[in-house]
């Protein structure tokens, strides 16, 4: 995505009022070195996936993975990182790698094109921009950026799909109900939790704009380190993403924690699945 040299610095700088620290910006913020995150299970193999389900029909591309005992696990899933691509972008990537698993034959350049970006503005003395369920607020390759909720990233892959998948929106479920309806039928998850599943909090907000983009005296927090990923198996112990963060995959997140971290941004998730007719029942 591109913006003329002008308009950029303009944005940058009043984004930069409310906005002057990386730590609040979304997916960006690095895990302090203290923090340990879980080791993956002993006796790992790199080369092969043990239990896994794998029923749709998958992309060619592969990546490397590990065995991971009593678990169940998608394999062929395509693993992308968003380092050095799109900074902010965490929730386009993971999009990007659910189209890939689904033979949809995009890049990320066509990801971005499709989705509804839109930077906060400043009106009078207040900084104003949409609801995150309604556009990405900033941009995905600006570094200063904040991101998006399902909503946006749904109706994105909605305009990339054929008409045998659909997105849907599936906030509000349990992460333990996500994993076990979905990944059995071959059905990765995208969730909402936090970068490197620290804890979030209220940081920095702006006044929304309504549906007509009129300013509202309504005030939105943005929760900082908020984090897009790909459910692709759990065990007994962990649930198993491909992380846009990380630089390979799969990355292993302990069970209890990653389900308060979900709980924490709201329960957000969405999926891809075969598309469901509608039956007309009228005689």
């Amino acid at each position: 995505m591109t913006i003329s040299f002008t308009r950029f610095w303009t944005r940058i700088a009043i984004c930069s009022a409310f906005a002057s620290t990386l730590l609040l910006s979304g997916c960006l913020e690095t895990v302090p070195e203290s923090t340990e995150l879980p080791e993956m299970p002993k006796n790992t193999d790199y080369t092969t996936l043990a239990t896994t389900t794998d029923p749709v029909t998958t992309t060619t591309t592969t990546t490397t993975t590990a065995v991971i005992p009593d678990a169940m696990v998608l394999k062929n899933v395509p693993f992308q990182t968003q380092n050095g691509m799109l900074p902010t972008g965490c929730e386009l990537v993971s999009a990007l790698m659910m189209l890939q698993y689904h033979d949809v034959n995009v890049d990320i350049d066509a990801v971005v094109a499709n989705t509804n970006s839109v930077y906060p503005e400043k009106i009078e003395r207040n900084v104003y921009a949409p609801h995150p369920t309604k556009a990405f607020i900033g941009s995905p390759d600006d570094p200063t950026s904040f991101g998006c909720y399902p909503p946006v990233i749904t109706d994105m892959m909605s305009n990339l799909l054929p008409d045998s998948l659909e997105a849907v929106e599936t906030t509000g479920t349990d992460l333990k109900e996500l994993a076990e309806t979905y990944l059995p039928q071959g059905l990765p998850v995208l969730v909402w939790a936090t970068i490197d599943m620290q804890e979030t909090y209220e940081a920095i907000g702006w006044y929304l704009l309504d549906e007509n983009n009129q300013p509202t005296d309504e005030w939105f927090y943005w929760k900082a380190r908020e984090h897009c990923l790909l459910l692709i198996g759990y065990n007994e112990n962990y649930y198993f993403f491909h992380d846009p963060l990380a630089d390979a995959a799969p990355t292993p997140y302990d069970r209890a924690l990653v389900e308060e971290r979900f709980a924490s941004l709201g329960k957000m998730s969405a999926v891809v699945r075969p598309a469901q007719k509608i039956t007309n029942t009228e005689s």
